[in-house]
């Protein structure tokens, strides 16, 4: 997939993969990059001027666009300061900033993502409860310790288990919901120590945490693959 999204990066094509772009591991790394700061997936409802357009909007835009893939990338990785502001009466911020911290192959990827959105009612369901328990647990503060998925880096020891993990090692317990849910509020200094391979000898209690949120988080992480 990286092969070919940086083919074409060089030759200004647009990769037309189907539904699979719109899977998951986009999804975060958009999170992991503060898209979701302005943006949000799909069109918000009410009168309020959203800070920047939602992506199914830039979508229906620019899909059927030859130069759309090309377009979009300078502008992810370059922001709009000093060109044409496509969105002008229909959004609250006036430029769209620079994304400094995001690549060109990850600007790729983040552009073919957007271009080839479902249009598929349960895929875009799927990714709105993903998209809203990404923002849920970084509210809660989870990113500071949990990463989504264990680093590629050997030499670095992990603040806490990954998300994937964790879903791995309880996929079979039975009670593996209700575990996670203590866990969460609770914390676990007085639980028996089942990750040695992380910096963290506890994690301590989410007091900010109500119930339900707990409950949805866990839920979450079990049925991540």
């Amino acid at each position: 997939m990286k092969k070919m999204l940086l083919v074409a990066l060089v030759l200004g094509v647009v990769v037309v993969s189907g539904p699979a772009l719109a899977g998951i591991p986009v999804l975060e790394l958009a999170t992991e990059r503060g898209c979701f700061t302005c943006h949000t997936i799909h069109q918000a409802k009410g009168d309020t001027k959203p800070l920047a357009p939602s992506y199914q909007e830039i979508a229906e835009r620019y899909r059927t666009s030859n130069d759309a893939f090309q377009y979009l990338v300078k502008r992810v990785l370059h922001g709009t300061l000093y060109t044409e502001q496509n969105w002008a009466n229909d959004i609250s911020m006036r430029f769209m900033p620079p994304n400094v911290n995001v690549t060109r192959l990850e600007a790729g990827e983040l552009t073919n993502w957007i271009l080839n959105l479902p249009v598929n009612e349960s895929l875009r369901n799927q990714l709105a409860e993903h998209e809203a328990m990404l923002i849920l647990s970084a509210r809660s503060g989870c990113p500071t310790c949990h990463l989504m998925d264990t680093s590629p880096d050997s030499r670095l020891m992990p603040l806490a288990p990954a998300f994937r993990d964790v879903a791995r090692r309880y996929k079979n317990e039975s009670d593996a919901r209700k575990r996670l849910v203590r866990s969460i509020i609770y914390g676990t200094r007085a639980a028996s120590k089942i990750w040695p391979d992380v910096n963290m000898q506890f994690m301590p209690p989410n007091v900010a945490l109500d119930l339900e949120s707990a409950e949805q988080l866990a839920q979450w992480i079990l049925k991540l693959k």
